[in-house]
């Protein structure tokens, strides 16, 4: 007796946990008519970068490049010589046509390798694009939002060298002032995205 009555409690259980799973399933398909499934696509463009720098008709790379410099002439100092206070430049173009970024420009002194020249911590160099203000980096940036074009893109940059005095280098300026009126060095050029 005691296992029919245990049967019948198996059965009448088995039957409200059908029953409990049939009504879960009803009531979830009445909710389900006010929900909606919805797909969207997400697209992320890259900023274009497309920048080349040339010196005359030589398209530079940002390693260190052999750029020759004029000689400015300087009331104190004979025409075509370097001396303490003499200046040189250099002219380089930056063509940044359908870059979509701000970019930096930087230019610094690479190796020196001819040994009658002074040390390069004896020479700035200085650069500024499109006659803006000589510094060691320029920024240029965007116009409009909107990526560079031929006639914004193309920035012609001037390079400037600046020999400082300095009484322990005598000897070595004394050699380098034969140079008749150029003056070619190793340039590094780095052109890089702005960040602020």
């Amino acid at each position: 007796m005691k296992n029919i009555e245990r049967r019948k409690r198996t059965k009448r259980a088995i039957f409200v946990i059908i029953a409990i799973l049939l009504v879960v399933y009803l009531i979830s398909g009445t909710y389900a008519r006010y929900t909606k499934e919805g797909k969207a696509d997400a697209k992320i463009d890259i900023a274009k970068w497309a920048v080349s720098i040339k010196s005359g008709d030589k398209t530079l790379n940002s390693t260190s490049q052999d750029i020759t410099f004029k000689v400015k002439n300087n009331d104190n100092v004979v025409p075509g010589k370097i001396a303490p206070a003499v200046t040189a430049e250099a002219e380089v173009e930056l063509d940044l046509t359908g870059t979509e970024v701000a970019v930096d420009f930087t230019a610094t002194i690479g190796a020196l390798t001819p040994t009658n020249l002074p040390s390069s911590d004896k020479i700035t160099l200085t650069s500024s694009v499109d006659g803006g203000t000589p510094g060691t980096a320029q920024t240029i940036d965007l116009v409009g939002n909107t990526a560079f074009t031929s006639s914004n893109g193309k920035k012609k940059v001037k390079l400037t060298l600046t020999w400082e005095n300095d009484n322990e280098n005598n000897a070595d300026d004394t050699s380098t002032g034969t140079t008749g009126g150029t003056l070619t060095i190793p340039v590094t050029l780095t052109v890089q995205q702005h960040i602020d």
